[in-house]
């Protein structure tokens, strides 16, 4: 497998045999459906070892994602635990904060998960790269998940959490 590209938020086993690539944005209902199904099936095969979950923030430019920008580039990158499980408090809590406005979900991310108002500057070079990632890699929607460098699928049906499951155990087989 290559080198994949864009990890620096990443959990689970660097020596996994798995490697899922989730290209997703906050503001996706998708995203967060996926979110859901991956904590309520990946946890053991994350303990085991089995899997390294590498998340990409993915700024696609459509209107409705635009929150999740703003979003993405408050993210301090140089802590990616305490970002990761920020953007599982977000994600969890998604339909609460969804319809705010700018201003105020600006404010929530100060007042709540203390980030900063502004965008990180760094956080541009981020972004491009995993833009550049996405259109190399043909990622046309939110989510978008790659099982070692091969896309799954492109969610635009409702996942179930044993489609996810049987995703992995089929993908596992391959490569033991």
């Amino acid at each position: 497998m290559s080198t994949i590209k864009n990890d620096h938020l990443k959990f689970g086993s660097a020596d996994a045999p798995l490697k899922l690539e989730a290209f997703i944005n906050l503001a996706c209902p998708g995203s967060a459906r996926i979110y859901h199904l991956a904590k309520e099936v990946l946890p053991p095969y994350i303990a085991n070892g089995q899997i390294e979950v590498i998340v990409k923030l993915y700024d696609k430019p459509r209107e409705e994602l635009l929150r999740g920008a703003l979003i993405h580039w408050t993210f301090d990158n140089a802590n990616p635990t305490e970002t990761l499980d920020v953007i599982g408090k977000l994600l969890e809590t998604q339909p609460e904060w969804h319809e705010l406005s700018d201003k105020e979900l600006k404010r929530l991310l100060v007042d709540k998960y203390n980030l900063q108002e502004e965008e990180r500057l760094e956080n541009v070079d981020v972004s491009l790269a995993i833009t550049a990632e996405a259109i190399e890699r043909e990622v046309k929607i939110v989510p978008t998940l790659f099982f070692n460098g091969e896309k799954l699928l492109g969610f635009k049906y409702e996942l179930e959490p044993s489609d996810l499951k049987q995703a992995v155990e089929t993908t596992l087989a391959k490569i033991s």
